[in-house]
């Protein structure tokens, strides 16, 4: 008989890599949690896709209020998600529905995988080890949690990543990739092809998480500085910025549409810019496709420790928009 198991999901990436974890694990049989950050088709995409995979699957849209948690709770119930796994696989190990599961789960093996870059920027919040306050612990005791970000991290018996030889929060840890090698199943570099011509994508991510005074105004300023054909909107994006470009719209998420839009034109490379999205780093490796980092002095210096290990570890050039000055590591010229 199969040992069950449980995998856990924030976004539609860690879908994504579900999908090659559960492919990965065949003699396993998988239940399904998605605690979607928003209610959007991306989301529902992914979900109705993953869902195939697993026996019992729930989606629930976020909320964060304490009051909320019983009925969080009671939801796991209904949809026989309350049962005792042998294996339970998650990415946002700072999730307090997630730490709830684990900390019911005390004698299950334990999974992790990437939530995005917060595993391997170790000014992040994964690197940290908070906990509640003791009155607040008090109350998260009472709902039954009883491990936090640090247990999670020492309880992982293994990490699936999908950043090759990368440093990461968890050390035992199995390299995933995105794509095969053959990434988009075609292996002619057409760069030198004269029919061959150049789009450039701006992708998008909601900056005002970060701060209010990165709005699209902000955005809108600074992108005019590029000559950008497609603008590609985060999925918790909900305002775009002005300009001479068309706004795609896709149930897919960046890595899936890239590599689909290689195989539909073939005689296309693709410049991708973006202030901090981690999608960059994970189709970086697509044939062509170039990626980019852009920054003014504000958004640098709150994010130096990103820009740094993007440039030093996965060799991504940056521009300052400030500047124009392209920094530049191991560079594949696509122009050629």
């Amino acid at each position: 008989m199969k040992s069950r198991s449980l995998i856990m999901c924030v976004t539609p990436l860690q879908m994504l890599i579900a999908e090659k974890i559960i492919e990965l694990n065949s003699d396993e049989s998988f239940d399904l949690l998605v605690l979607a950050l928003i209610d959007n088709e991306k989301y529902k995409h992914y979900y109705h896709r993953l869902k195939q995979k697993c026996i019992n699957s729930l989606y629930i849209v976020r909320k964060t209020r304490l009051r909320d948690f019983t009925d969080y709770i009671k939801k796991l119930k209904d949809n026989g998600l309350s049962i005792q796994y042998q294996n339970v696989y998650l990415a946002s190990i700072d999730s307090r529905h997630f730490q709830y599961i684990v900390s019911k789960n005390k004698s299950a093996n334990l999974y992790t995988f990437d939530d995005g870059t917060a595993n391997i920027v170790p000014s992040d919040a994964y690197y940290l080890n908070s906990k509640p306050k003791l009155l607040k612990r008090i109350v998260w005791r009472f709902f039954g949690l009883k491990y936090y970000m640090k247990d999670l991290k020492n309880l992982s018996i293994l990490h699936y990543t999908i950043y090759k030889d990368i440093p990461n929060i968890i050390e035992n840890k199995e390299y995933l990739p995105l794509f095969p090698d053959n990434n988009n199943n075609n292996n002619n570099n057409n760069n030198n092809n004269s029919d061959t011509h150049i789009v450039s994508f701006y992708l998008g991510q909601p900056l005002t998480d970060i701060s209010k005074g990165f709005d699209f105004s902000y955005v809108e300023s600074n992108i005019s500085k590029l000559e950008i054909d497609y603008y590609y909107p985060h999925p918790r994006e909900s305002v775009y910025p002005k300009g001479n470009y068309q706004l795609v719209e896709s149930p897919l998420i960046f890595e899936d549409y890239i590599v689909e839009f290689l195989v539909n034109n073939p005689n296309t490379n693709i410049e991708v810019f973006s202030f901090i999205s981690t999608a960059l780093l994970n189709i970086m490796s697509l044939d062509r496709v170039s990626v980019n980092y852009i920054h003014d002095a504000k958004i640098f210096e709150l994010h130096q420790d990103f820009y740094n290990l993007a440039y030093n570890s996965f060799g991504v050039n940056h521009l300052d928009l400030d500047s124009k000055e392209i920094f530049m590591k191991n560079v594949v010229n696509i122009h050629n």
